[in-house]
């Protein structure tokens, strides 16, 4: 059931690329503890860290669009933030059903595709943004 890092998700800014593989490491964590533990405390806060680290990693990334001058930020933010209200509706129904096969084959399915999805299209137009920028560029 693991999601694998695949190298041609890299964007070509470092710290992005190391978040996005973090990214893929806590999911796989959650996974992981849903396998061996099902419905327990520890599974439930894997789910709630990688929610919080994604929220984490959105700003970030965000900062950097703002420093690099990056003219595509609003539409942007607004996907992480569709991100964000789908996985509070995931959070919803985690509160009413608990977690369940049902609910992780939902998430899965989900973080999945629109991390792939968003990594390979979204945020490597950010990696082609800032590397195609000159050497010693400064953002207005």
């Amino acid at each position: 059931m693991a999601v694998g890092w695949q190298d041609n998700l890299s964007i070509g800014v470092l710290e992005v690329d190391i978040q996005h593989k973090l990214l893929f490491d806590k999911f796989n964590s959650f996974l992981n503890a849903y396998a061996a533990d099902g419905n327990t405390d520890q599974t439930l806060q894997m789910f709630w860290f990688l929610e919080a680290y994604a929220v984490t990693h959105f700003n970030e990334e965000e900062k950097l669009m703002l420093q690099a001058g990056y003219p595509a930020l609003p539409a942007h933010r607004q996907k992480h933030q569709a991100f964000i209200d789908q996985i509070n509706q995931l959070k919803e129904r985690l509160k009413v059903e608990g977690l369940n096969q049902a609910l992780v084959t939902a998430m899965t399915s989900f973080i999945t595709s629109w991390l792939i999805q968003h990594i390979s299209t979204e945020d490597r137009a950010i990696g082609d943004f800032i590397n195609k920028r000159p050497a010693g560029y400064v953002s207005a």
